[in-house]
């Protein structure tokens, strides 16, 4: 290829390639959080939607199936049937903070739901275990023992044999360490950070700790299998605020013995723990093996579960992730139970389960669990990738579905699958609808209750009735949808159980009807969303007073400019207030970066480059004779694209707003008004 034409091809890419990051930012924004269901009788939730690949009703086990994503449009606990149907979404339930692991639990002899709740960090979090009844109220919040640090959401689960009286949690303890022993650190010159892996055994009602073992008291860091500042969750070492995770303990469980077994992922090792003492009884895998793995190897695995145990053979499962993304043993992730034989010292695989995916399975690079089904089947959760599956104990997937695509950031910790009965203290909600007062549509939901099978609706035409059975229809799905010939003004609907005895009803409701101007673009079931104006026929909107800057709170609170827009036409962009700074009378500005700031700095990053690069070319053609021409003619083919006009008149828009805010800015500065 010519020398010119291949400097010119080099450009065209570079130019399209520029406008093309800058274009679709917005998309992958989109492509980031799970798709969510509408509902009308509760419109405040915003449940991922549940996208099955396989599913096999017939087969699959009874129960629920429960888990909380994160890093989606609301984090939180959720309960969903067997089809895929939201039965509880408990975002909020928890607070403002993540969520991991609900699960049925037994706690003072009935079932209780138990999940972590806490501030997520980089591969742990902190926080505390929470309890809730059969009616979704808190009973009880666990924290971890002693004078150190709080829970972390590895663990947090009932002690099994315990009669529901005590539970097992991990703990993420920073510690000041003498990282210089060891060259493979590569740290010198100071102290380091490491992070302990310390487990707990609590009672629930006292707070006492039961027992505690720690990582450093056992496990030299030198076995290691993640150094320090070696992955994204590891830790550099060098300060308190990132601590070498070198343990990254991630598991707990015990036995009737009162022995524990544990999972560290950084070490890619297993431990039987003595529930007397504290010493490893047995490792598998590790760089200390206790036993030849003879068709298997694994690493930075979770969820290690007792299945069974004697004298002479050990079964347990675990999730081999089998990469950590930057090592790996394997291609794919797997739900493996393996044997271990205490005779010959030998620990087989025996049973093993994949995902169904074309590729021929899925690699999970973090979090994840294997439950073990009464059936003998399984149910895993992949973790990273926010997909869960059941398999039959020959193998068979009957079961397979998503929260989220791959490349999305939603991820969930773990997903497990039990029976549960509930009924909330709230009530039903019901919304009502009817476009011409001729017919009239109901829609009615009760989050978190399992066990309405269908719904009364009784109406009338005055809020205070009488109140007239209307029908009866069955419970369809987490909202149930009925219609009637006739209008009804005020109704309220009934929950019934399958003996059809009531358990609850909903507030009276007034019917909602469009004005005559709205009734154009509704239909039985309501309107379609409202759409903006042309920017030619806004109203400008012009505020009575403005207030002087005194009275403005110095407290920002949270930034919501992500979710508010300008409001057109008024003397500020509302999605600064809050961000202005007191300015001197010279018009001098001491603002922060303002959301407008950051997106045009977005923009000007890569248009700095671009305008840096196409110098040097200008420089390179300055000297061979008609190469200004040929640079012209591309950059006019490339500015009038689809992508350059795009991105020119987003740059020049952005470019506006800031413009038409820094002489606002001005203004006010001059004359001491906000």
């Amino acid at each position: 290829m010519p020398t010119n034409a291949l400097f010119f091809s080099l450009l065209r890419c570079l130019l399209i390639f520029t406008f093309s990051r800058v274009v679709f930012a917005q998309f992958y924004l989109d492509n980031e959080t799970s798709p969510t269901h509408q509902f009308k009788s509760r419109p405040d939730l915003h449940a991922p939607i549940l996208d099955f690949a396989i599913l096999r009703p017939d087969l699959v086990t009874p129960g629920y199936i429960f888990l909380a994503p994160y890093r989606n449009l609301d984090p939180g606990p959720y309960i969903y049937d067997n089809l895929g149907n939201l039965v509880w979404s408990g975002a909020g339930h928890s607070g403002p903070k993540t969520a991991h692991t609900p699960r049925v639990c037994r706690y003072k002899g009935t079932d209780h739901l138990c999940y972590f709740t806490g501030e997520q960090h980089l591969g742990f979090a902190r926080g505390h275990g929470v309890i809730l009844d059969q009616n979704y109220r808190t009973v009880k919040t666990i924290e971890a023992a002693g004078a150190g640090a709080s829970n972390d959401m590895h663990e947090f689960k009932i002690t099994p044999y315990s009669n529901g009286t005590t539970v097992l949690m991990t703990v993420y303890q920073p510690r000041q360490y003498d990282v210089t022993t060891n060259p493979r650190f590569n740290l010198h010159n100071g102290i380091g950070w490491i992070v302990e892996g310390v487990f707990q055994e609590v009672d629930i009602d006292t707070g006492r700790l039961i027992f505690e073992w720690r990582s450093l008291d056992h496990v030299d860091p030198s076995q290691a299998w993640t150094l320090p500042g070696s992955t994204d969750t590891s830790g550099d070492g060098l300060h308190e605020e990132s601590p070498w995770d070198y343990f990254h303990l991630n598991s707990v469980d015990k036995n009737q013995d009162g022995d524990y077994l544990i999972s560290a992922r950084h070490v890619s090792a297993i431990y039987k723990v003595s529930g007397k003492d504290g010493h490893i009884m047995w490792e598998l895998g590790g760089n200390k093996p206790t036993f030849k793995q003879t068709n298997f190897a694994f690493s930075y695995q979770h969820h290690a579960r007792w299945i069974s145990e004697n004298q002479t053979h050990t079964v347990l499962s675990f999730f081999d992730n089998a990469s950590s993304s930057f090592n790996a043993t394997g291609r794919f992730s797997h739900g493996w139970i393996v044997a271990i034989d205490h005779v010959v010292k030998e620990a087989t695989v025996i049973k093993e389960w994949g995902a169904p995916m074309p590729e021929g399975g899925l690699l999970s690079t973090s979090q994840g669990n294997v439950q073990m089904l009464p059936n003998g089947g399984c149910h895993i959760g992949w973790g990273e990738h926010a997909y869960f599956s059941e398999h039959t104990a020959d193998g068979t997937t009957i079961q397979f579905a998503k929260l989220a695509e791959r490349t999305s950031n939603v991820m969930i910790y773990r997903s497990n699958k039990y029976n549960w009965t509930a009924q909330p203290v709230t009530k039903p909600a019901l919304w009502s609808f009817s476009k011409q007062e001729q017919k009239t549509g109901f829609w009615v939901s009760w989050n978190g209750a399992t066990e309405v099978k269908s719904w009364n609706f009784y109406v009338s035409n005055q809020t205070s009735g009488p109140f007239e059975l209307a029908g009866s229809v069955k419970k369809t799905g987490f909202e149930t949808e009925f219609h009637m010939p006739t209008f009804a003004g005020w109704s309220f609907a009934e929950a019934l159980d399958g003996d059809g005895r009531a358990l609850d009803r909903s507030v009276v409701s007034k019917t909602f009807v469009p004005s005559e101007k709205l009734r154009s673009t509704c239909d039985d079931s309501g309107c379609k969303y409202a759409e903006r104006v042309p920017p030619e026929a806004e109203v400008p909107y012009e505020a009575p007073n403005e207030v002087p800057a005194a009275l403005f709170s110095t407290n920002r609170g949270f930034n919501t400019s992500h979710y508010y827009e300008d409001v057109p036409g008024a003397p500020y962009p509302w999605n600064h207030i809050g961000e202005w700074e007191e300015q001197s009378e010279d018009g001098g500005s001491d603002s922060t970066e303002t959301e407008e700031g950051k997106r045009s700095s977005s923009i000007a990053v890569p248009l700095g480059l671009l305008i840096g690069f196409t110098a040097a070319i200008i420089g390179f053609f300055f000297f061979r004779a008609g190469g200004f021409r040929k640079l012209q003619s591309t950059a006019v083919e490339v500015t009038e694209s689809a992508f350059g006009s795009k991105v020119l008149q987003r740059y020049t828009r952005v470019h506006t707003k800031e413009s038409d805010y820094r002489s606002h800015s001005s203004s006010s500065s001059r004359s001491g008004i906000l």
